[in-house]
């Protein structure tokens, strides 16, 4: 896992969540990005953020801005990761991914070792597109991807040949993503009683 940086992107604007930052709402305690950084491994990591930067490099991460200032979506926050890391490989994990598989990053990085550039994780068909593996090889074609426009996860990573990781055999079910007010008790609900 040494050739591999956690970028944890937490730059949206919160629009479903009545413009909150989505990394710093607090659940039993703790932010979002909190949580998620509690549970990685030892190594590099990078929060993708825009604002509240204070609050972010208070956890004591570095913490990176996207390339440009107009919230050009999430793809921009990974440009912005794929930049920074130093190492080989990015993890991408959004802020909002409050309870993913234990084995997220070994299942993506042994399927990446397979000879791809990208992986993603997958679910009861869903792909979860910004819980991924990426080379930094990728750096290039991402930026010009976003020069052409492109704003969807989906199709950048289709447009380069990214493979899904499939966990649907993962109990219980992990909350890949915490988008609305209901979300957000549903996840505090599951999180409080530990499953």
């Amino acid at each position: 896992m040494k050739d591999v940086t956690v970028a944890i992107l937490a730059g949206g604007q919160g629009r479903r969540l009545h413009g909150l930052d989505k990394g710093l709402i607090p659940i039993l305690g703790s932010s979002l990005v909190e949580r998620i950084l509690r549970t990685l491994p030892e190594g590099p990591k990078l929060i993708i953020a825009n604002r509240n930067l204070c609050a972010y490099r208070d956890l004591g991460v570095p913490v990176v801005n996207d390339p440009w200032p107009d919230f050009r979506g999430p793809l921009a926050g990974v440009l912005a990761a794929l930049r920074t890391a130093i190492t080989p490989w990015v993890h991408i994990i959004p802020c909002d991914a409050v309870i993913l598989p234990d084995d997220l990053l070994f299942r993506l990085t042994t399927r990446a070792g397979l000879g791809l550039r990208a992986v993603y994780a997958a679910s009861g068909g869903q792909g979860h597109y910004l819980c991924c593996l990426l080379h930094r090889s990728l750096e290039a074609d991402l930026a010009a991807a976003l020069d052409n426009g492109e704003r969807a996860p989906r199709r950048w990573l289709a447009s380069i040949g990214a493979q899904p990781v499939d966990f649907s055999d993962v109990q219980p079910e992990p909350l890949w993503s915490v988008n609305s007010p209901a979300d957000m008790a549903h996840a505090c609900a599951r999180l409080s009683r530990g499953s």
